[in-house]
């Protein structure tokens, strides 16, 4: 039988006619049923807290008046304020404030805050919590969940949580049920009439965080996980990293005592891996010890081995909170965290991964994906996953004590074998006419997928250049000589379509040392090649034919005729860019001698393709016709990259015949074939073929903007060759415009690259195109002395164009 409340019944009844109200009235202002101001006054119920409350607001009462409501004297309250201190030298984090205040602001009732340990999720939450916290006048409580707790008690488990929570907000005091969903109900309810800010710190994930969600509007959950917490339906999710470099120094600078330098900041903070708890904790490591300077604490930061302890600080350290990460994993995980750090570059696919753990891809993937759910991985691009540095180093170290060394190496060794694979597929799809490439993809094939074409080839390569790079590197290291210089040598398959020379020639000098201390020939005749090649870009000319040559006689005495057939024509493009025509000719003549003697077709069709150049400059048209035709009729079927340049060449010689409208048709075509491939040496020189075709045709405006995006290629290809070629281009078109300063200024430029790379054909032509600015601006002496130098420049290289300028000059 429900309780009375005869004290209840007579006061709502006269306080009820004292404002001359209704019961039907009273109720509507009071937003309850008209039955339950009935059974109030009637005696049948007494008025649960709530009701009280929503009385005496439509009665207009004070305390006073709601004790004579229930007959017994109204609890005082004691309004929570249990938030931490906000970090007084708190900095930066700007912009994941504003979007969670203006997220509030537009109804968030649920903010997930979710990183990797140690990212300042609790600080920022702290401090968001302290900026709005007068929007929460019932209170605001501080919740640690322990989903991460670096010790191994227990986690407190949700009717605990529930009761530490109701003990403070109900003051009734009342026993807690003994079923579980009634002590939720009691929770729910309590915070039902309430507007409380609630901070759900260290969630062990989304599940732990909606079981504590109120059911109704008006209070805020502010909840931090190293899991993602996306899943929590609703929510507001802010994923949480490292700052960027301007704020890291913000922060360091804040948590010192003394003043310091950008420069050191930005030492300090690279070192820390910009993670906040690592810098603070530097920082502090430098406010305790007044003797130091900044210099003293980089040296100790800068080695890796001793980087953790130096940020170590008990529980409260960088290891002790990624290990408390780490313990949650399941053991399948935790030794995939630890193998991911024999990964020697910035990244990884699914393929390396999968190696790493001996396992299927898609098994890798859910794995990887599970790491990246507790932050201690991350990916940016699909299917790509990277770890940070002290994440890193933290696996590193676990790797080192509790992978047996045999297993490491077991796992170093599949991770190189997968590199290998890809790398020498790539490299026969590139080169379908290079034996060494052909032959390298079947002997390290380990079953997984290939290549459809060059543009995947190419773009795999792109993507995975510093992975090969430090691959290579680390396995020199670790005296794993073999797979080092095939890696290298397969490395190398993509110097023509690298924008980036120094990694080549380093990776190659590996390569080469590796060869001759091995006292392996073969290696050491084809890493001269590729060195020659390399020195060729370079414009180290006499060192490049040192190495050719020696690399064509290493060939020859080891019977490898074809590929010394190449290399040797590599001598005759040499001879080419140096302005040394004929002499590049008879050299290419040599080489297709021995390419077709040793009955290699494929080598013959590149030569063949090779020497047009050279017969061009010479205006040999009919040979350059033969050696297209015949180099069309033997590639290999699959070869569309080198098709393409056939059907340039062909375009040039249309030009050269009187086509200029044809050539351009046919180039721009070629263009756009070569534009899957990205920026590249062939694109770079058919956009120069273009700008000549359109010259000829009198549109200089179109010209000069085919020349410039020419020049600013060859630059991104560090390639002087083609930007030389380019900015004498880019000087006539200029002057065509009428813009002859712009052009004396590029030809000039074109000038001091060719005189340092010895190439007396581009020198003679920008002498030319100078000799044309200068007469077009009336400085007539200025331009005989440099129609002078170019006629001997052309003179010297035996091309057409002297014949020209001497009549010319005899008429001047």
């Amino acid at each position: 039988m429900p309780d009375r409340a005869p004290d209840a019944r007579s006061t709502l009844r006269s306080l009820r006619v004292q404002a001359m109200l209704t019961q039907e009235e009273l109720a509507l202002k009071a937003g309850i049923g008209t039955r339950t101001i009935r059974d109030i006054e009637s005696g049948r119920v007494r008025p649960q807290p709530k009701t009280v409350r929503l009385l005496a607001q439509a009665l207009g009462l004070e305390a006073d008046g709601r004790n004579l409501l229930t007959g017994v004297p109204e609890p005082v309250l004691l309004v929570p304020r249990e938030l931490p201190r906000s970090l007084a030298a708190f900095a930066g984090r700007e912009d994941q404030v504003d979007a969670v205040v203006t997220a509030v602001d537009e109804g968030a009732a649920v903010v997930a805050v979710h990183g990797m340990a140690g990212v300042g999720k609790t600080s920022l939450t702290v401090r968001i919590a302290h900026l709005l916290a007068p929007r929460y006048p019932d209170g605001q409580l501080f919740v640690d969940l322990h989903g991460f707790a670096p010790g191994t008690g227990p986690r407190p488990d949700l009717r605990s949580v529930l009761a530490r929570v109701l003990r403070v907000l109900d003051p009734v005091g009342r026993p807690l049920p003994a079923d579980l969903d009634e002590i939720l109900a009691r929770y729910r309810s309590v915070l039902a009439d309430r507007r409380v800010l609630l901070i759900l710190d260290n969630a062990a994930g989304a599940d732990q965080v909606e079981a504590l969600l109120p059911g109704t509007p008006g209070s805020l959950i502010l909840a931090t996980s190293r899991r993602d917490l996306s899943p929590l339906a609703g929510a507001f999710a802010l994923a949480l990293e490292p700052p960027p470099m301007h704020e890291a120094v913000a922060m360091i600078s804040a948590a010192m005592t003394d003043p310091i330098g950008v420069p050191e900041a930005v030492a300090i903070a690279e070192r820390c891996g910009r993670l906040p708890l690592a810098m603070g904790l530097a920082a502090a490591r430098l406010r305790s010890r007044p003797l130091w300077r900044v210099d003293d604490l980089l040296d100790r930061l800068a080695d890796e081995d001793r980087l953790l302890d130096e940020l170590d600080v008990g529980h409260r350290g960088v290891a002790a909170a990624l290990r408390a990460s780490y313990l949650e994993l399941d053991p399948a995980l935790q030794r995939l965290l630890r193998r991911l750090s024999l990964v020697p570059g910035p990244d990884v696919d699914l393929h390396a991964a999968a190696a790493l753990v001996d396992a299927g891809a898609e098994q890798a993937s859910t794995m990887l994906e599970a790491l990246v759910d507790v932050h201690l991985v991350e990916t940016r691009v699909p299917g790509r996953y990277r770890m940070h540095d002290l994440v890193r180093l933290f696996a590193s170290r676990l790797a080192g004590i509790d992978e047996p060394a045999d297993e490491r190496d077991a796992s170093f060794g599949r991770l190189l074998g997968v590199y290998l694979h890809f790398a020498y597929q790539a490299a026969a799809r590139l080169h379908p006419n290079k034996r060494r490439f052909i032959e390298g993809a079947a002997a390290h094939a380990v079953g997984l997928p290939g290549f459809t074409g060059q543009t995947d080839a190419l773009a795999w390569f792109h993507t995975e250049r510093g992975n090969l790079e430090a691959a290579v590197v680390a396995a020199e290291a670790n005296g794993r000589l073999e797979e080092a210089w095939h890696l290298a040598t397969a490395f190398n398959a993509f110097f023509v379509h690298d924008p980036d020379i120094g990694p080549q020639a380093a990776v190659n000098g590996i390569a080469l040392d590796i060869a001759r201390r091995t006292g392996d020939r073969r290696k050491e005749a084809f890493t001269l090649g590729d060195a020659g090649r390399q020195l060729v870009a370079a414009g180290r000319h006499r060192e490049a034919i040192d190495y050719l040559n020696r690399s064509v006689v290493l060939k020859r005495g080891l019977g490898e005729f074809g590929d010394a057939a190449l290399t040797l024509a590599n001598v005759g493009i040499l001879l080419r860019r140096s302005g040394r025509f004929a002499e590049s000719v008879a050299v290419h003549e040599a080489a297709l001698a021995q390419a077709e003697a040793a009955a290699d077709a494929s080598a013959a069709a590149l030569i063949r393709t090779n020497m047009v150049v050279p017969l061009l400059r010479l205006g040999r048209f009919a040979e350059v016709e033969s050696c297209l035709a015949a180099a069309d009729e033997r590639l290999d079927p699959g070869d569309e990259h080198n098709r393409i340049r056939i059907e340039v060449f062909r375009a040039v010689l249309t030009r050269e015949r009187g086509g200029p409208a044809d050539a351009a048709a046919v180039h721009a075509a070629c263009l756009e074939a070569y534009q899957g491939g990205g920026v590249t040496a062939d694109a770079t020189a058919t956009l120069i073929e273009l700008g000549e075709d359109l010259l000829r045709l009198g549109e200089d405006a179109d010209a000069a903007e085919h020349f410039d995006r020419a020049a600013v290629y060859a630059v991104r290809l560090v390639d002087p060759s083609l930007e030389r070629a380019a900015r004498n281009g880019l000087g006539r078109a200029l002057a065509g415009s009428g813009r002859l300063p712009e052009a004396i200024a590029e030809h000039e430029r074109a000038a001091v690259l060719a005189q340092s790379h010895e190439d007396a054909y581009e020198l003679a032509r920008a002498h030319h195109g100078l000799a044309d600015a200068y007469r077009m601006s009336g400085d007539a002496a200025e331009a005989r002395h440099h129609l002078l130098l170019a006629a001997s420049g052309y003179a010297t290289c035996g091309v057409p164009e002297a014949d020209v300028l001497a009549a010319e000059l005899d008429h001047a």
